[in-house]
């Protein structure tokens, strides 16, 4: 009997991924607009993962960086794409009217006061400090598609979902520019007046252009190609799946090239593309193929996640480290959103939920990992601790406080 039975590791990945895949599959369906969302869930099952062994528990987070940097990259980047796709009317002045005041006043009061905080704090380095403003600002696509915009073929005027979709689909472009001020800091010195010039010309206005028209150009070609150029009756048999992997890695690959910011030619081109009512019914359908995407990469991540907190919980659980976590959640980002929304015909509800439920999660994960790739940064391990907690509580505060806002919402 025992020959019979082939201890390969390459048959336990798949049947790990074949677990992951069914998880995210039932999770997120049964447990729909309950009060506990399904990354709880995932973050459980990795907690119980790694009670079961110290084998599970094991392993470095710098060594496998790589490897979760390309992860976490590809769950935003189809979080973008999903995003972009349920924005009705993407260049309206409507759909920016309140997220703008959270891009251009939050996210920099927000990066500024977590910085602030973690250098008193934590006591990080200067650098450390602003990567870890950058890295922890934009509002996650991925984990506020609960409270996101409907689908693109239903109706939906709820001002606190428009705002939350088009800020987490622009904010996590915009991080770039912050996290490279970061890298700039470790790599060249905290003489800022060496570098400043070619940080602001290259990683601010260059790179944020690149990204938005070579976005914008990709989507409407896409659209023009698929609904203009090929035959009406050919529409409904055209690979979704396919079609919306091609909308998320063709505007993605060509910027990166071109040395943009691919996230922003991501969210750009999902607009561009579905900028036609007429259309919206083919739209859901990309739209339900990248969502079924994501949920078995957040799956993956928050499982990993949850075995890591578990390894680690004797680091995590320190006092300045949970004070810093909180902080950000329940005190920077809240206060610096209803800063930015004073002035507004918002009411005092919608401010707090356009102010409170900026969620962090994987675009964080890609950020550190990205900026680690890039340069030696000092106070690693506190960032990846502190980085952690943060996502960890925002998935425990916002996700179980969801629901009641969703039912209010609704």
């Amino acid at each position: 009997m025992k020959e019979l039975l082939v201890h390969d590791a390459y048959n336990y990945y798949l049947l790990a991924a074949g677990v992951i895949t069914l998880l995210a599959a039932v999770i997120p369906n049964v447990f729909r607009k309950k009060q506990i969302t399904p990354p709880i869930l995932y973050l459980i099952i990795g907690i119980l993962i790694a009670l079961t062994g110290r084998a599970y528990t094991d392993f470095d987070i710098m060594q496998h960086s790589d490897i979760i940097r390309r992860v976490s990259e590809f769950v935003v980047l189809v979080a973008l794409t999903n995003a972009g796709l349920k924005i009705k009317e993407p260049f309206a002045w409507r759909t920016w009217k309140y997220s703008l005041r959270l891009l251009l006043i939050t996210m920099p009061l927000t990066i500024v006061g977590a910085a602030y905080a973690g250098w008193w704090l934590l006591g990080l380095a200067p650098a450390a400090a602003v990567l870890f403003g950058a890295l922890i600002s934009p509002t996650d696509p991925v984990l506020a598609s609960d409270l996101q915009t409907s689908r693109p073929s239903k109706k939906d005027f709820s001002k606190i979902r428009l705002g939350l979709t088009s800020e987490a689909g622009m904010n996590d472009g915009l991080a770039f520019p912050f996290t490279y001020f970061a890298i700039f800091l470790a790599a060249k010195g905290l003489d800022y007046t060496q570098w400043i010039g070619e940080w602001f010309y290259m990683e601010v206005l260059y790179k944020i252009a690149a990204g938005s028209v070579v976005g914008f150009v990709v989507g409407w070609a896409l659209y023009k190609l698929i609904f203009k150029v090929t035959a009406e009756s050919h529409h409904s048999v055209i690979s979704r799946g396919i079609l919306s992997l091609a909308l998320t890695l063709l505007p993605y690959g060509l910027t990166e090239i071109l040395g943009g910011y691919g996230f922003i030619a991501v969210f750009v081109a999902a607009c561009a593309f579905s900028n036609s009512e007429r259309k919206a019914k083919h739209m859901d359908k990309l739209h339900d193929f990248t969502e079924e995407i994501e949920r078995i990469f957040v799956t993956f991540l928050f499982i990993i996640i949850g075995i890591y907190v578990c390894a680690t919980i004797d680091e995590l659980w320190n006092l300045n480290t949970i004070l810093t976590a909180l902080a950000v959640l329940l005190v920077i980002r809240p206060i610096s959103g209803w800063l930015a929304l004073q002035g507004t015909d918002l009411s005092p509800f919608e401010k707090f939920a356009l102010s409170f439920y900026g969620i962090r999660g994987v675009g964080s994960i890609f950020y550190l990992m990205y900026a680690f790739a890039q340069t030696d940064f000092p106070n690693s391990t506190e960032l990846i601790q502190v980085t952690a907690m943060v996502i960890v509580l925002s998935v425990l505060i916002h996700g179980l406080s969801a629901a009641a806002i969703q039912k209010k919402l609704d």
